[in-house]
């Protein structure tokens, strides 16, 4: 049982050791193992030894008791009633132990010191922790350089394989469309002389033909890498507002307020968006009978909107319609990141808005 000892004036006298009898040393042992201590040198302990005990000679006289301390790391007194001094798991370094005896009036009797060499763990060494920091930083950087190699390697490949599907579509699916539309245009001149009655089939036929050929160029330029730029996004659909509207006499404005060197759509954006844009020219086009009509692109609140506009008739909702236009922008909507909204006043006009989370 050991109780910190209370500092009293003896404390001062032990300054001057050499003025009291000396304690004995009768054995030392570390991890239960004598050690072969011979009087006034230094035990020595490896790194492994967590158990010290240093056992003394007693002392003359009635009711002593047996100080010791090592004042540089473990400073406050120690005491016990059998002449034998514990430490367990010093760390490394060089320790000097006082001890000292004292009888039932706190007077010193008999003091000695011994000095101690514990050998330092390599874990207490000064480098082990920087190293230990360099070691994680280094895994984190080859994880972090092999993670960057793969996933250039993956873009890599899904741009091969991109590109082999543009030209594969534009080559031979875009050729066979063509072929097509040659071979319904002179069949539909020998059912004009031939059956008239089936040329609305064969104008049904070659309209759907031309925007199969539209329809597939689009898929191309999407899908192409030289097209992955907003730049091009927002030129291609500039161009396109202003052939379809221009030359139904429709006045075209585009707006664009963000900054186009920045890349922030997905390949599957791009053809949505485009697509989306691409109906509602058309729809301008075909249905509103506008006199002008425009497109502003614009951030607002992490969100890229673009309102395609018309001052023309509108539609109601009630009403039924032919064609697909509204169904398209309802199912291209249902992207986590893209959503459309159609809004339109009888004589007034439509807008539709799309908006992108970026």
């Amino acid at each position: 049982m050991l109780k910190k000892y209370t500092y009293s004036a003896s404390l001062i006298l032990l300054l001057s050791i050499s003025s009291y009898a000396q304690i004995s040393i009768r054995q030392v042992l570390i991890n239960g193992q004598i050690y072969p201590y011979a009087k006034d040198s230094t035990i020595s302990l490896s790194a492994p030894d967590e158990n010290l005990v240093i056992e003394l000679n007693p002392v003359k006289g009635d009711s002593i008791r047996y100080y010791y301390r090592i004042p540089s790391s473990y400073g406050r007194w120690f005491w016990s009633s059998y002449p034998s001094v514990h430490y367990q798991n010093l760390a490394g370094g060089n320790y000097h132990l006082q001890i000292k005896a004292e009888d039932r009036s706190g007077k010193i009797i008999a003091t000695t010191e011994v000095r101690i060499n514990k050998n330092q763990a390599f874990w207490q060494k000064w480098w082990f922790w920087p190293s230990i920091v360099i070691y994680i930083l280094l895994i984190f950087g080859v994880g972090f350089y092999l993670f960057f190699i793969y996933d250039l390697r993956q873009k890599l490949k899904l741009q091969h394989i991109r590109n082999q599907i543009a030209s594969d579509l534009h080559d031979e699916v875009g050729s066979n469309l063509n072929s097509i539309a040659i071979f319904i245009e002179l069949l539909r001149k020998r059912i004009i002389i031939e059956k008239p009655d089936l040329l609305p089939i064969m104008d049904k036929i070659s309209d759907n033909s031309e925007e199969t050929v539209l329809l597939m160029r689009d898929t191309v330029w999407a899908i192409n890498p030289e097209n992955d730029s907003t730049e091009k996004l927002f030129e291609r659909m500039r161009a396109f507002g202003v052939e379809i509207l221009t030359a139904k006499g429709i006045s075209f404005d585009f707006e664009l307020l963000i900054d186009i060197k920045k890349d922030v759509f997905s390949m599957e954006q791009r053809r949505n968006i485009y697509l989306i844009y691409k109906e509602a020219i058309n729809n301008i086009a075909k249905h509103s009978y506008a006199t002008q009509a425009s497109c502003k692109v614009l951030l607002h609140q992490g969100q890229i909107k673009i309102n395609v506009s018309d001052n023309g008739n509108g539609f109601d909702f009630n009403q039924t319609f032919e064609g697909n236009g509204l169904k398209n922008f309802k199912l291209r909507s249902q992207d986590d990141d893209l959503r459309v909204a159609v809004s339109s006043r009888l004589e007034v006009g439509t807008e539709v808005l799309i908006e992108v989370a970026v």
